[in-house]
């Protein structure tokens, strides 16, 4: 953030709209409470009696907003916010502290968000007016702050819509409506009137005014009142509200908080310059209106370049910002991307995978019925082997016709001597007699029973040549034929082999397929391993990590906790009545002088200050009670000094201010 130290404590010295009370705010020596003070302090009765009231709560973080003390605001608003979660008015509440907070953007949304659901802005008109000039739209800041003066008459609002007026260059139009404040000599709006003329480009006459309102102060503001008319409207608001001459990136994501606002309507105001009496305060001021200087003329010009290059930044940052995006969405395709590469690639691995199965399985089928084919062939070529076998070992057998035998009976003679004669072949007569007695009926069936009992001649006759063993050259039959079976065998050998060869193949084929798919397995088990690895080790780094920050947080935690307690033990929570304020302790013993010589009851008090953002509060106590504190309150009214009950909180730095 680009600031100038000295001139921040002298722009927020000199800031009237600031939502700090009227005696808090930055370098108000001594100056009157706002009656904020007292509505809060009355909330703080009601709070006292029913802990959980809602409205007090809500009412209590508003006002806490208004008068800056937005730790106690927020506080309040998260305890309302417990008791009744849903209530709108804490979103509205909680803007005003916002505003404080300098977070206009974040305001104006939770504003929004509250009216849609019904919450009526008057009293948070003043706060919205704020947030609306510090995002650069005057003429609906102006709008707010003129609806909420014709509810009522209020001095702060008033400095606000002559301040937002002069933001906007109408520096007629401002002195009319801070004229009336000007006669009265309020010293708030002779800061305004400075203001509105530094930014005009009337920087003389704006140091005319710190020379007689702020003596010592004037050679210090001077650089800085020369530095507003080169600003745009939102960093001319943040500056004369807050001593912020540069845009930061807090201020800029801020903005981009904000809802939706109408488009401001440019108007092209007369250049007019005002100048007050320098000497009193109650001077009346004198309007004179004026052609622009060259000085004024530069100033105009260096304004609207500075506004083109905010423009450019501007730009440049939403130029940024869309790359980023598109970065982000480019880098979130390209993870899409892998994952669907992967998950593809695993897919196509898993199918792969699937078709070697398949494969396999066909293969190891196709084999199987080949082998089962190869078996029935064997079985077919060795049964046909042993046939052929057996038929080689069978005898030859050669059945010859009965040749018929006649015998014939002649009755018995004596037998001749025996001559000697040579050997006859023996020969058996086929022919059958010339002629045979005829046969009766009593001896057929004679000649049937004899056959009966006695084998016939044909019998015998057949007996005999089944015994007879006759050589085969002798009967006329040749060499039986050459045996077959060794030429079978080998045939048979030859498919056995080649099936054999076949087999050994198709267990190979087999071998190798459920090698390959073994081979596989084992990888997509080595893969799904590392991978658990991997995600073990991750999650153990991660539980290591998340042990690691946990105990640090517990650690520190701790260590914060000790402080805490120290800090509780050196400064318990106290109570104090604040009478004044100032942005520079050096001042402080000043204006307790001052205010003690108003006060009797001061008189032997010690004074003590703690700060309050940029500024430091002017206390007085402790006291034993807030009751006892309300009553010292009451007693300083009566002696004309405006004071208001202040509890610090355990461990709150207190300091002493040194006084006579």
């Amino acid at each position: 953030m680009t600031q100038l130290p000295t001139l921040r404590a002298i722009a927020l010295l000199l800031a009237t709209a600031s939502p700090l009370p009227a005696l808090a705010q930055p370098g108000a020596i001594v100056q009157p409470l706002t009656p904020n003070a007292d509505r809060l302090s009355e909330q703080m009765r009601i709070l006292g009696r029913s802990p959980n009231d809602v409205s007090a709560l809500v009412e209590a973080g508003r006002l806490s907003g208004k008068l800056g003390d937005t730790d106690a605001a927020m506080q309040f608003l998260a305890r309302a916010e417990k008791a009744s979660p849903s209530d709108p008015r804490i979103r509205a509440a909680r803007g005003v502290a916002l505003v404080a907070m300098e977070r206009p953007g974040e305001a104006l949304a939770l504003f929004a968000s509250a009216e849609r659901a019904g919450v009526a802005m008057t009293p948070y008109l003043p706060e919205r007016g704020l947030a609306y000039d510090l995002l650069g739209r005057g003429s609906l800041a102006q709008a707010d702050y003129r609806q909420a003066l014709r509810m009522g008459e209020d001095d702060e609002v008033t400095r606000r819509l002559a301040l937002s007026l002069g933001i906007d260059g109408n520096v007629a139009e401002s002195t009319t409506v801070l004229n009336p404040l000007l006669q009265k000599g309020d010293r708030a709006a002779w800061r305004v009137r400075a203001f509105v003329l530094a930014m005009s480009g009337d920087a003389a006459g704006a140091d005319k005014i710190t020379a007689s309102m702020l003596p010592g102060f004037s050679a210090s503001l001077s650089p800085f009142f020369r530095r507003l008319p080169q600003l745009a409207g939102a960093d001319r608001a943040f500056a004369v509200h807050y001593g912020r001459l540069a845009p930061s990136p807090e201020r800029l994501a801020d903005a981009r908080l904000a809802p939706p606002l109408p488009a401001p309507v440019r108007t092209a105001p007369p250049v007019a310059l005002a100048s007050a009496a320098p000497v009193a305060p109650a001077a009346t001021a004198r309007t004179v209106t004026r052609a622009p200087t060259y000085a004024e003329r530069r100033a105009e010009r260096q304004r609207q370049a500075q506004a083109a290059q905010l423009a450019q930044a501007e730009a440049a940052r939403r130029v940024a910002d869309a790359q980023a995006q598109q970065l982000a969405q480019a880098r979130a395709d390209e993870a899409a991307r892998r994952a669907a590469l992967a998950q593809r690639q695993l897919a196509a691995q898993q199918a792969e995978q699937a078709r070697i199965a398949e494969a396999t399985r066909v293969e190891a089928q196709r084999v199987a019925a080949r082998q089962a084919e190869e078996r029935r062939v064997a079985a077919e070529a060795l049964a046909a082997r042993d046939r052929a076998e057996q038929a080689a070992r069978a005898p030859v057998q050669v059945a010859a016709a009965p040749v018929p035998v006649t015998i014939v009976d002649r009755p018995a003679e004596p037998a001749p001597a025996p001559t000697p004669q040579p050997a006859a072949p023996v020969q058996i007569a086929s022919a059958a007699p010339a002629s045979s007695p005829p046969v009766t009926p009593a001896a057929s069936s004679a000649a049937a029973t004899v056959a009966a009992r006695t084998p016939s001649n044909d019998d015998v006759l057949a007996r005999i040549i089944r015994n007879l063993d006759i050589p085969a050259s002798e009967l006329g039959v040749g060499p039986p034929p050459a045996p077959v079976a060794a030429a079978t065998s080998t045939a048979t050998f030859a498919a056995e082999a080649e099936a054999a060869r076949r087999a050994a193949e198709t267990r190979e084929a087999t071998e190798r397929a459920a090698e390959a798919k073994k081979l596989a397995a084992a990888r997509a088990a080595e893969a799904a391993e590392a991978k658990k690895l991997a995600a073990t080790r991750a999650a153990t780094a991660k539980k290591a990590a998340d042990a690691k920050r946990i105990a640090d947080e517990k650690k520190a935690e701790a260590a914060e906790a000790a402080r805490e307690a120290q800090a509780r033990r050196a400064d318990p929570e106290r109570h104090w009545v604040q009478v004044a304020g100032g942005a520079n302790v050096a001042g402080l013993p000043a204006a307790w002088a001052i205010m003690a010589g108003k006060a009797p009851a001061l008189k032997g008090k010690q004074a003590w200050t703690t700060p309050l953002r940029a500024t430091n509060r002017l206390l007085t106590g402790p006291f034993k009670s807030d009751a006892e504190a309300q009553d010292f309150v009451n007693t300083l009214r009566k002696s004309g000094v405006q004071a208001f009950a202040f509890t610090s909180e355990a461990g709150q730095k207190v300091a002493r201010v040194p006084v006579k």
